[in-house]
Order: structure tokens, then sequence, then C-alpha cells
């Protein structure tokens, strides 16, 4: 099937963009078509908390103005993406799945929303997310996995994406919330080096921890979004944070073949036996690039670090807000902001002090190594809504600030899709997501 045959809903964001820069595809009834695939879709999905026709109808006016006087037409022109619920935007509500906050309507965008707007993109939905991006679990359905959970925090933007309803999102990971839905509904997560996408105009829940994601149906796409999302801003540091060319990269072949590092992490043990399984496969698949290596006992500690800063931080951003609201919250919300009070500033400082040297820890691997590759969860999505699932296997690259690609290459004998992670070097995303696409090719 060529591209030109495909259904609106399939149809990828750099697929879109060529259609539409070709002439090939009228945008008016592109969005038509999505619209009414979503009017018919996505009452059974529930990824979306807002999603307006008439609002995709005024930006889609403004758009095809552009297309009318023969401007050029920009890198994103006319792709519709999802945003999480967490992330301001002028026109539609932002609600942070916070039921006190019901209503909220900011007056101006995130700095994310302006730039992807900027770029032509229409601001199509806002997706569902936890309770204040937490761990409170959500309406949405896993359309890959019926029955069973689409992740956290960021589950109605993978949800999205996988049922078709939009062909790219953003999300946010604190922890595992880009990579672990991205795994259970079998779409690609991209999660870059942190600092890389400005946070403003996103609800704060760790400051030191929080950063911003895409998900996407093919690495292409994914960096295709994320290279609008990148730099343009300044870090609290003082250092700026500039552009990257990670589309035009990650489509280059790599001028050696990759070579890859396998690393079960301390934590394999807890990985489901069907899980470990196919990942032995996959590594006997990838034998002649890919050497097994074990980290020291001691990366575990990151998981106590991680879990040190992030309660503290949420605790400090969030614990008025729900005071205000007189507590309102899920208890997983409470029980968290209660254990952030409770800690010590020398505990808090300490692992403060450990997560600025983490990435470092890594630099000699990246001297041998293109990627490591991990799982990118313990195993599938777990049955039932009442749980997120478990994002231990992102929680070592999160707090050193890595960067990270869950890639839809596994599923279990029922079917249940199983996420592969890549991790790259720190700021070395562009080869990340050139060895993840090489990757991608080699087991196709």
């Amino acid at each position: 099937m060529t591209d030109s045959q495909k259904q609106a809903h399939e149809q990828g964001v750099t697929e879109l963009v060529g259609h539409f820069k070709q002439g090939s595809l009228p945008l008016l009834d592109y969005v038509a078509a999505m619209l009414e695939f979503s009017r018919t879709q996505e009452p059974e999905v529930k990824a979306f908390v807002h999603h307006d026709a008439n609002i995709v109808a005024l930006q889609t006016e403004r758009l095809n103005g552009l297309r009318q006087v023969g401007a050029p037409l920009p890198p994103l022109f006319g792709v519709p993406i999802a945003l999480k619920d967490n992330i301001d935007t002028c026109d539609y509500a932002t609600e942070w799945g916070y039921a006190p906050a019901s209503g909220r309507t900011p007056s101006v965008d995130a700095f994310l929303v302006h730039k992807l707007r900027q770029a032509g993109a229409l601001v199509w939905a806002k997706s569902h997310c936890t309770e204040l991006a937490y761990m409170q679990p959500t309406v949405t359905e896993n359309p890959r996995a019926p029955g069973h959970t689409p992740g956290g925090s960021s589950s109605g933007s993978a949800a999205a994406v996988a049922a078709g309803l939009v062909p790219a999102a953003v999300g946010t990971q604190t922890n595992g919330s880009v990579i672990r839905p991205a795994s259970f509904c079998g779409v690609v997560g991209f999660k870059p080096s942190r600092g890389l996408i400005f946070n403003g105009g996103i609800l704060k829940g760790a400051p030191s921890l929080d950063q911003v994601g895409v998900f996407a149906r093919s690495v292409p796409d994914a960096a295709a979004v994320a290279e609008v999302l990148v730099g343009g801003h300044q870090l609290a540091s003082g250092q700026l944070v500039f552009p990257m060319q990670l589309a035009s990269i990650c489509n280059e072949e790599p001028p050696l073949p990759p070579k890859f590092m396998f690393v079960k992490t301390p934590m394999w043990e807890r990985v489901e036996p069907a899980a470990r399984e196919a990942f032995e496969a996959l590594a006997d698949e990838l034998k002649d690039c890919m050497v097994e290596v074990e980290l020291p006992q001691s990366v575990a500690n990151a998981l106590i670090w991680h879990k040190t800063i992030m309660d503290a931080e949420m605790h400090a951003s969030l614990q008025r807000l729900v005071a205000d609201n007189g507590n309102h919250a899920s208890t997983s919300t409470l029980d968290m902001l209660a254990r952030g009070a409770k800690l010590l500033a020398a505990d808090y400082l300490q692992a403060s002090e450990r997560m600025q040297v983490a990435a470092a820890g890594f630099d000699e691997f990246f001297e041998h190594f293109d990627a490591i590759l991990t799982p990118a969860t313990l195993g599938a999505a777990p049955a039932g809504l009442e749980s997120t699932g478990d994002p231990v296997m992102s929680t070592l690259w999160t707090f050193a600030g890595l960067p990270c690609l869950s890639l839809p290459l596994l599923q279990t004998e029922a079917g249940l899709p199983l996420g592969v992670q890549l991790v790259g070097a720190l700021h070395n995303d562009a080869r990340l997501l050139r060895t993840a696409r090489w990757l991608v090719k080699r087991l196709d």
C-alpha cells in the first residue's frame, strides 16, 4: 500500500507533510476525515479530555490561508497533535487531571505549544493525564490491549497515537510516563535528554526530573516533532539550549553498523518471565552487534535518590494547591505528599548532587557503544485500569537525564506489545534516533 492509498488516520507525520507540500492531499479533506474518525473511535478509547471541532476548524482556516497565498509551508503543516492535559493551551482548558481545576483555561500557551503552532501543527486535543500527572489512573483504554492499562501518566497521549486519533502526541515524564505508556500501547515513545525541551507553561511536579517527550508511530515521525520542540531557551544555569537537527540525522545511515550494550539492570529479576524470554531471544538475534554488560549493584541507589527528589519536589510544587482545595486528591497523591513532607534536607541535597553526575557515569560505555538496550517495562500492560503499571525500568535513565526511546519491537504470545528501550549518551539525541531507526530496519 502506498502512502497516498492509506486512510487519513493511518498517515504518519512525515507522510502527511509530504502530501501537503506536494498538494496531493487537501488539508480540509484530511481534517474532515480525521474529525469523522475521532467521532466514531474516541468514545471507545477515551483518550481525550477536551476535543472541539470548532477549535480545530479555526486553526485549519488559518493554515489553509498559507496554502492559498503560496507561502512556504512550515515543517509540521497540518499535522494534528494531542497534548497532555498538564500543558497549558489558550484555547482548550488545561485541568491537570485534577477535579478542582475543572474549567481552568490559561490565557497563554505553554512555550512548546507556541513552537508547535509556529511550525504549523494543529493542536488537535488535550489528552487525559493522571491526577496532577502522578499515579491515579484515568478512564483511557488501551487500544492495543483492550482491558489492560494504557500506562501513565501520559496515558491519553500514548493511546491517541496507538488508536490513530492523531499521528503524534506530546507527554511528560517524571519517572516513566512516556516510555511506559509507549511500551504498553505499542507506539514509539521518545524522551530527549533532560533540559532540551523547555517546560515553561507545564504543571510543575518535580522540576529537576520533569521532562517532555513525544509519541509517534515511527522513529522518523518522533524525530520530526521533537526537532520542533528542542531548543530556543535558557536553562536555570544560564546555559543556552540551541535547536538540533534531529530529523535529518535520524534518516541518515550510520557511518558504521551500530553496537549495542544489553543491560538487564539490577531489576531484571522483577521482569516477567515471558518478557525475559523475549529479550533473551532478541539478544540472540543481535549477537553480532550486541554484548551483555552488567551494571554495578550501586546503580540501584538511583531508585532511592530518584524517589527522594520526586517526593520532595512534588510536595513543594503541589502541597499548597491540594491543601487550598480541601486536600481533595486520591490516596496515592496524598501519600506521596505526606512522604515529601517528612524528607530531610540532607537526604534531598545528597540525591540532587548524585543526579548532577549520574549521566557522566555512563560516558565510558558510550565511547564503545551506540546505545544501551534494555526492557522498557517489567512486562506487557497489566490487566485492568486500577493501576498504571510500574515505571521502575525507566527510573535510572530518567534520574540520569539520558535520552530514551521505547520501540514497539516485541510482543507476548497473546499479542500484547512489549517495548524495547534504547538509551543514548547525554545530548547525543540525534545519534540515538539514527541508531533506533537502524535497529527497526534491521529487525524488520
